[in-house]
């Protein structure tokens, strides 16, 4: 009885680790194992239908616990029981097509043997997570998880993403469970079991060694761009309610008096309880920014040439010297796939209506001589949109965001941990303004400088630090998924073909 329950425990106990390594549990170290009980399972698995089969459960358990937010979200939202806890296992079953995907392919690696198999697992992984953000900017998918994000807290490890995105690090840690899973499959004594492990000793003392020489030689910052960071921790649900617009401009006029002697106060996203293109919500804005010395960053719902989620620039007269508009929308949140069959199902969902994305060109915002990368919300979890501002000259990101739709669970915390990695895959700083937290100041090294407590009302001074240092990611990131595609396609042939 044992015997036939231990290879069905084997992908639950991967789902568990890794749950307990992603925010709010926030137990990184377990990552480094956390793969070992798939891969043995998937090493032992006898046909090609039960590493599939397990490859789904673990990726739906999986999902089902870092996104169980997505119930409370949706029933908050009017969304009736039932039709909220569908919804969270339909999203957690579409998206265990990763976990699907990355046993077959590790079934089918078998042929290879086992001395390969956890370096070409690794490769896989590595071109799984590249290809899942890749299709996210070419139809609909959601890349919330990367395998490198457990890490967010260990800084010296996070260094590595300078130069293979988070992608290279979620490899790594991949490739210590995958070697772990492997070898405990093997009839292996402990010995030469312990000597075929040290190449993971090496992978994990080389990323760590590389770490902390970075941040030991971290080069001191070049100029500073004064923010204020304004987090009035408004209520999602009331902020379109015309009873409490009043109330909601009186507290943001309140947190902008306070920004007085910074360069830039940054307004969360969807800051206004009204359209900035509106008259009289413009007037008021004016009237609130205009007169002093401080420029601003609103974020706000535009119409201009369609609805758009947007950012403005303002100057110390309150008018407006340049915008951003949202490129990467949310979807079933800012626009509705397949609206035609799912939006008598889904009514709550995009309440402000169907909006636009922004054009993908879009140039850098200025102030003051810096260049200014924005991403709005979700923006972040797309490395490749922070890339390109790098490589347009952004000296600084800004990203406004409303967390307030997720209430005091996981997301908000799962949300600011991928802001770490932009600010280290860039070298650059991120000044992140969130509704009701988590607002914060990011280094270019992933070190937090500042930030405010969850569902805190603050407006948080802070120097954002410029440095010199360029990465190596922006500019050659994509060599390393070519290099990876090309090797494993060369296997992928070699197992299926000859």
């Amino acid at each position: 009885m044992h015997k036939k329950l231990f290879p069905a425990i084997l992908p639950v106990s991967t789902a568990l680790l890794l749950i307990l390594s992603y925010p709010k549990f926030d137990q990184g170290w377990l990552a480094w194992f956390a793969l070992a009980p798939l891969a043995y399972y998937l090493v032992r698995a006898r046909s090609l239908k039960a590493a599939a089969f397990g490859g789904l459960a673990c990726g739906f358990l999986f999902y089902l616990g870092i996104l169980y937010w997505l119930y409370p979200t949706m029933r908050v939202g009017g969304v009736e029981p039932l039709v909220s806890a569908l919804g969270l296992v339909l999203v957690s079953l579409i998206l265990s097509a990763e976990f699907l995907l990355i046993s077959v392919y590790g079934f089918y690696l078998k042929k290879t043997g086992l001395r390969l198999w956890p370096y070409l697992f690794a490769l896989g992984w590595f071109l799984l997570e590249y290809g899942k953000v890749y299709l996210s900017s070419k139809a609909v998918w959601f890349p919330w998880f990367m395998l490198g994000y457990t890490q967010w807290e260990h800084t010296a490890l996070i260094q590595f993403a300078s130069v293979t995105g988070v992608y290279g690090l979620g490899a790594a840690v991949c490739f210590t469970g995958a070697l772990a899973g492997a070898l405990l499959a093997r009839e292996l004594s402990a010995v030469k079991r312990g000597l075929f492990f040290i190449p993971a000793l090496l992978l994990f003392s080389g990323i760590w060694l590389f770490g902390r020489h970075k941040l030991a030689n971290a080069p001191a910052p070049v100029r500073y761009l004064n923010v204020s960071l304004l987090q009035p921790s408004i209520d999602q649900y009331a902020k379109w309610d015309a009873a409490e617009a009043a109330d909601i401009k009186n507290r943001m006029a309140a947190l902008y008096g306070e920004a007085a002697g910074a360069d830039l106060a940054i307004w969360p996203e969807n800051a206004l309880p009204c359209w900035i293109d509106a008259p009289d919500c413009y007037a008021w804005l004016r009237s609130v920014v205009g007169g002093g010395k401080t420029g601003s960053l609103v974020g706000s719902v535009s119409r201009g040439d369609g609805k758009h989620v947007a950012a403005f620039l303002l100057d110390e007269k309150g008018e407006i010297s340049a915008s951003y508009n949202k490129r990467q929308l949310v979807p079933f949140g800012e626009y509705v796939p397949m609206r035609s069959f799912l939006g008598r199902y889904i009514k709550p969902v995009a309440a402000l209506g169907e909006f636009l994305p922004g054009a993908a060109d879009q140039k850098l915002v200025q102030l003051r001589g810096f260049k200014l990368g924005i991403a709005i919300c979700y923006e972040s979890i797309f490395p490749y949109l922070f890339t390109g501002q790098t490589n347009a000259g952004a000296d600084v990101f800004i990203n406004i965001t409303n967390d307030g739709w997720y209430l005091d669970t996981a997301a908000p915390y799962q949300h600011f941990a991928a802001n770490i990695f932009r600010a280290v895959e860039n070298r650059r700083s991120v000044a992140r303004a969130a509704n009701n937290g988590i607002s914060a100041v990011i280094d270019p090294w992933g070190r937090v400088l500042a930030r405010t407590k969850l569902n805190e009302r603050a407006a948080l001074k802070a120097a954002v630090p410029v440095c010199g240092e360029q990465a190596l990611f922006p500019v050659y990131g994509q060599w390393f998924a070519l290099g990876a595609a090309l090797i494993v396609s060369a296997f992928l042939i070699a197992v299926l073909f000859l």
